[in-house]
């Protein structure tokens, strides 16, 4: 996955976002959520980006 890549097309969300926001101090899916309001739209994206969300935090 590139890190430009779009998980969450509602708020356009992509996976350096997601990053920054874990390494701004988020150490769970709801608080990168609420950093990014990540899944919070449409919901479609929701199973894919807590995978993603979950994977980057247990690195």
């Amino acid at each position: 996955m590139n890190k430009d890549d779009v998980i969450c097309t509602c708020f356009n969300v992509t996976l350096k976002d997601v990053e920054d926001a874990i390494k701004n101090g988020a150490k769970s899916f709801d608080e990168v959520q609420e950093a990014t309001n990540i899944g919070t739209g449409c919901g479609a994206c929701l199973e894919n980006a807590e995978e993603i969300v979950n994977n980057l935090l247990s690195k």
